[in-house]
């Protein structure tokens, strides 16, 4: 017994920078950010509203609209990202020449600086010298605002706005190398013997991949769009910087636009300085990041093989 506690706590000695750190930079913002939520809270704090800026978030048209936004920009991109990526892992995971340099290429936008990748989106979709308006005019396209067009895609009044179709094109490129890369990951764990076995039964093309690889790959499909619907549901710096990039500022244009549930938090604690208020509103964010995440584990872990 006495050996044990001993290396029992030797075990938590050595734990203890990390749990430091954690503590320090994770754990006691998180509660003191709650703490601030239950005040009013402008620069300095002020009365105790307990709950009240919770209930006022439920009645706030611009929180709700960011929500919605926001499940519109995640609805658009994780999707797309996935899809694409699989295609181009599925390309990858060929015997081509060169195949090692496509890889790089490929992964080499998600190990840039999200913030120099918006810089250079942002020049990009500049409607007066940008790249994209010069590639439009060429075939005979009418030249648009991009990232200043608050009208929608599809309808006017409906979102996404051009400006936030922009910024999703820009996140679906920017990721589409993480998710060709882990699901080739996936694809190269995939024992050889069954496909052997299933080419020697007949299967083949598209029946392969419906039969075989796909319902294989379900962990990695699974972790991926775990992940890609947390990540996008939290997406900041691609929105904050193009958006921003344009003059738009804090508030996510044009016209809101562009204001998904990040920008929203950064908004009313940073430009509005209500850090009470934004404080609610983070952890309101956070609460349906964990209702989706938990939707998603209900549906779709059942159907993950890992045989």
């Amino acid at each position: 017994m006495r050996r044990r506690r001993r290396e029992a706590i030797e075990g938590y000695l050595f734990l203890a920078p990390a749990l430091l750190i954690i503590a320090a930079f994770h754990v006691w913002p998180a509660i003191y950010a709650f703490y601030m939520s239950l005040y009013r809270w402008e620069v300095a704090q002020e009365g105790f509203l307990g709950l009240r800026n919770y209930q006022h978030l439920l009645q706030d048209g611009d929180f709700l609209g960011s929500v919605g936004l926001t499940v519109v920009y995640v609805a658009g991109t994780v999707p797309v990202e996935m899809a694409v990526g699989l295609g181009v892992a599925l390309l990858l995971h060929q015997r081509l020449r060169l195949r090692g340099v496509f890889r790089l290429l490929y992964f080499m936008p998600y190990v840039t600086s999200q913030v120099a990748v918006a810089l250079v989106w942002g020049w990009i979709f500049n409607p007066t010298y940008g790249v994209a308006n010069a590639i439009l005019e060429t075939v005979a396209g009418q030249p648009r605002t991009w990232l200043l067009q608050p009208d929608g895609v599809f309808s006017s009044d409906l979102p996404p706005s051009l400006a936030l179709a922009s910024i999703m094109f820009v996140t679906v490129w920017y990721y589409l190398g993480f998710h060709a890369v882990v699901f080739l990951s996936g694809l190269t764990s995939i024992s050889d013997e069954v496909i052997d076995a299933a080419r020697i039964d007949g299967a083949g093309g598209l029946r392969m991949f419906r039969d075989i690889t796909f319902p294989l790959l379900s962990p990695t499909t699974y972790f991926l769009l775990l992940v890609a619907t947390i990540g996008a549901m939290t997406s900041f710096n691609l929105v904050y910087v193009m958006s921003s990039g344009q003059g738009a500022g804090c508030g996510g244009g044009p016209l809101g636009t562009t204001r998904v549930a990040a920008l929203f938090v950064f908004d009313r604690f940073w430009c509005q300085t209500e850090l009470g208020y934004a404080s609610a509103a983070a952890f309101a964010v956070g609460f349906v990041v964990v209702v989706i995440t938990a939707i998603n584990n209900r549906i779709f872990s059942r159907r993950v093989f890992y045989g």
